[in-house]
């Protein structure tokens, strides 16, 4: 399809769903007619079926083959209310008949003092006598007046005007037909007023009618308005009605499959099984008529425009035909994510019949029953987790998910429903702007630094999803683009530890240290050989960051020489480099934490506490390196203060409610903790506490400063309390 505008077509050329020789019959049946007296034939078609090609088709077929037959089109739609469909009606049929009328002035005269009789004279003439008057090229001044003075002339029967007006036609020997389409469009009340026009015309020769309406609905008006009559109503009227053929259904599967081809164009090569699957469980069951086809196209090619590349088309597709035509089931999915994505976790095997009810109802209540069975398939395909409570399946999902951007995934869900990308996520241009090939280490590092001031969902920076998304993707990195994001990486990883990136409590989803280790393992595991990997992983790490390179120094290590006894050493395939270059890497960490200490951003770090104690395990026996360096740091009120603040940690409580079902906590509490354990290690532990003291009574640091000491005082007292 080149385009999606609901248009009918005009030529024969353009049918793609069989309606050419239905429409060839009809204008062969309209033809056979010799001489039509008011005749009027039917085509019958529910919204939306095709009725207005299939007239257009007629149309075709007689201008080519009944050359002296005129068409008139009455288009009823355009008339919104009864006393105006009653007008139009005549203005039609008097602007079509009044070429072969304009030589007779009394059977002229007579068709518009027919139409003025018919459409009400006394409230309607004077709108008809503009109307005619238009239709008809009259000026609207004296021969307006004039012909209203003709509509109201008394002693003139309406059975009288239609006897001449028939004389007329029959001398005049041409054919007509009046073709009313869109009778779909008017409301029952205004559809019956064409009928009552058609009949009350009655039987004008050489004068035919084509009319086109849903044959259900029009006899259920009809029945309402005539209950004595019913569909008989119809019949006194129509003397050959013919049912549309229903599109094959074939017809209707390609069509849409042509829209939905143009639109993947420019998408990775999706699964043709996958999409497959969701296109005959979901989208084919909706289609039934070529305007279903036409409407779809037409949502789709306005709602993908935003996230085409940040959805997988398949599952967007297939959730638009849901809003398109099941809006309930629609509304139901967005309101119940967590119930979907978490389906029959927790299930046991005897539970599943209540439970696939549950869903049932909560899914599919508003949907005829008899369609359960085939939206229960459909959902099943698009959540697979659903499989756990409507099928004896146990599916806890695949990370493959979060690869396609699926709407089974936690991370997409949204984006599906809100038509921009979810906040726990980042759009795949960002992705794709990290895995190009072009991009150096340093715009690399500046595209995450920039991610880090941009805050997303749960409180976490976007830098956080964009190492979520990596590790989502890290089996289809190349080891050279994953080498290079890794080194970009570890170089800037201090800048990545934030306190708003980590899980606690409730809340807990990890933190960005373990999103490097995710991301790393992502990338070369199962992948390599433990030499591939470890070389791959010490050119990496060379340059980085001094906190990083001590956490995976550490990693390295702790896979030959577990710090817990009960642990034993890493299996080869889990190990991250081979025991020599661990080794390196150990001394390398050692050299760094020197420098950081004599150049003074050891203790400006975001993790201080942390560094000291691996100086002080790394050291060399009996070395007393750390000591040595926090005696001096003592003597200093600023380095006192760091200290104090590196030591000074926070603890989180929450209240789970009294007996007899008293309401808890709905929040974490956090409190201030006094990290002190094993500092013994680090420093003199009396001079500690007295220069703290001292600190504080002095004029050495700011209020902000002293607050900081006098909170962790407070909270090592307390600990030494018993009190935490």
């Amino acid at each position: 399809m080149s385009n999606f505008d609901d248009v009918p077509i005009t030529s024969p050329d353009n049918d793609r769903f069989g309606f050419d020789p239905f429409a060839s019959a009809i204008s062969d049946c309209i033809r056979s007619v010799e001489n039509p007296l008011g005749s009027v034939v039917a085509i019958y078609g529910p919204w939306g079926s095709g009725k207005s090609s299939v007239i257009n088709l007629v149309r075709h077929h007689l201008a080519k083959d009944a050359p002296d037959l005129d068409v008139i089109n009455f288009p009823a739609w355009m008339y919104r209310t009864e006393d105006a469909l009653a007008v139009g009606f005549f203005k039609e049929l008097y602007a079509g008949l009044s070429p072969v009328l304009s030589d007779q002035t009394k059977a002229a005269g007579a068709l518009r003092k027919l139409g003025a009789n018919l459409a009400g004279a006394s409230s309607l003439a004077g709108i008809a006598v503009g109307l005619f008057a238009g239709s008809v090229g009259e000026k609207a001044t004296t021969a307006t007046l004039d012909a209203l003075g003709g509509f109201t002339e008394q002693g003139e029967t309406a059975e009288d005007l239609q006897t001449t007006l028939a004389d007329a036609l029959r001398e005049a020997g041409k054919k007509f037909l009046v073709v009313i389409d869109d009778l779909d469009r008017l409301s029952p009340e205004e559809a019956l007023v064409i009928f009552r026009l058609v009949k009350s015309v009655g039987r004008l020769p050489n004068v035919m009618y084509l009319l086109a309406y849903d044959r259900e609905a029009t006899e259920q008006a009809v029945a309402r308005r005539f209950p004595s009559e019913g569909a008989h109503y119809l019949e006194k009227i129509i003397q050959a009605g013919f049912e549309l053929p229903q599109p094959d259904q074939s017809h209707l599967n390609v069509m849409m499959g042509e829209v939905l081809d143009g639109m993947a164009a420019d998408l990775p090569e999706i699964d043709p099984v996958e999409f497959g699957n969701l296109f005959h469980s979901i989208v084919v069951p909706e289609l039934k008529t070529p305007r279903d086809v036409l409407r779809l196209a037409n949502t789709l090619s306005i709602t993908i425009t935003p996230i085409k590349s940040d959805v997988f088309f398949p599952d967007f597709v297939s959730l638009e035909t849901l809003r398109v035509f099941r809006p309930t089931v629609y509304r139901a999915i967005r309101q119940n994510k967590s119930a979907i994505l978490n389906a029959g976790q927790n299930d046991r095997y005897d539970q599943r019949d209540d439970r696939s009810a549950q869903y049932t109802s909560m899914l599919l209540g508003s949907e005829p029953e008899e369609d359960h069975g085939q939206l229960r398939e459909a959902l099943m395909r698009l959540f697979p987790q659903l499989q756990n409570v409507f099928a004896n399946t146990i599916h806890s999902g695949t990370r493959e998910w979060a690869r396609q951007r699926r709407v089974c995934s936690n991370e997409h869900f949204d984006t599906y429903f809100q038509f921009s990308v979810s906040p726990k996520t980042i759009p795949k241009a960002e992705l794709d702007y990290l895995l190009d090939a072009s991009r150096t280490v340093e715009e690399i590092q500046d595209r995450v630094r920039g991610a880090i001031e941009i805050t997303q969902a749960e409180g976490r920076t976007k830098a956080s999803y964009i190492l979520d998304e990596l590790t989502a993707h890290g089996p289809n990195i190349s080891f050279e683009q994953g080498e290079k994001l890794l080194t970009a990486l570890f170089g800037m990883a201090d800048e990545l530890f934030l306190d708003q990136d980590e899980g606690r409590g409730f809340a807990s989803f990890g933190d960005n240290r373990l999103r490097l280790h995710w991301l790393l393992r992502s990338i070369l595991r199962d992948r390599t050989t433990l030499e591939e990997r470890s070389e791959i992983l010490a050119r990496a790490v060379a340059a980085a960051s001094l906190q990083w390179h001590v956490d995976f120094s550490n990693s390295a290590w702790e896979d030959y020489y577990p710090s817990n006894p009960d642990r034993d050493p890493s299996s080869e395939a889990e190990t991250l480099t081979t025991e020599t270059v661990a080794e390196q890497l150990r001394g390398q960490t050692l050299e760094m934490l020197r420098a950081a200490a004599a150049d003074g951003t050891m203790l400006s770090s975001n993790s201080p506490a942390r560094l000291l104690f691996e100086w002080d395990r790394l050291q060399p026996n009996g070395a007393g390196e750390v000591v040595a360096y926090t005696t001096q740091a003592l003597e200093n009120d600023t380095k006192l203060y760091q200290l104090a603040a590196a030591f000074l940690g926070k603890s989180y409580s929450h209240g789970m409610g009294g007996f007899g079902g008293a309401p808890g906590d709905l929040v974490q509490r956090e409190n201030d903790r006094a990290q002190v354990d094993g500092i013994d290690r680090l420093l003199d532990l009396e001079e500690f506490r007295r220069r703290l003291s001292e600190a504080q009574r002095g004029d050495g640091l700011d209020e902000k400063q002293k607050s900081t000491i006098g909170r962790f005082s407070a909270a090592w007292e307390r600990r030494d309390a018993g009190e935490d």
